[in-house]
């Protein structure tokens, strides 16, 4: 599926096709995060290390759904996941479209995808929370962590030309 396809199918089939690749991204090993606040604070920390300024991430609709799905087909970490999942997309058998939901799951795909790049590890200490970023058994450069921080913001914030 291109990208000019992804543009046709409705905005629920995106986000419940993200969703479905998410689960499978995550299906071997859950992300290490217990809720939305957390996977916000991973976010907000990877922005932080790479000293980009942080989208705002309640922009997370339908459309940076789809800048997410059109990474994760074209990346060759989860290509091979998303591809049978847009081969056939997910049918939208809800009577009602739960937009909050859309942050949650688009948040989460970014998050699963960030983790076939960099590994991640989020905890609280002293009632604070901390993200540590590993790459390959050592912690990764900040133009590596800046370039994953651009991807993405533009997932939030698409360039504008």
């Amino acid at each position: 599926m291109t990208t000019a396809d992804l543009a046709r199918l409705p905005d629920r089939t995106v986000v419940l096709a993200l969703e479905e690749v998410a689960h499978a991204l995550t299906a071997t090993e859950p992300l290490p995060v217990s809720g939305p606040g957390e996977a916000l604070g991973v976010l907000d920390a990877l922005f932080a290390a790479a000293g980009v300024d942080a989208p705002p991430f309640d922009s997370a609709g339908p459309d940076a759904a789809r800048a997410v799905l059109a990474r994760l087909a074209a990346d060759e970490d989860s290509a091979p996941l998303t591809a049978p999942v847009l081969a056939d997309p997910p049918a939208d058998d809800q009577m009602s479209i739960v937009e909050s939901a859309d942050q949650i799951v688009v948040i989460g795909a970014v998050l699963a995808w960030l983790r076939l790049k960099v590994d991640f590890r989020f905890h609280r200490k002293d009632g604070a929370n901390e993200v540590e970023f590993e790459l390959s058994q050592k912690p990764p450069t900040a133009g590596y962590l800046q370039e994953l921080a651009q991807i993405v913001r533009d997932f939030f914030q698409p360039p504008q030309v």
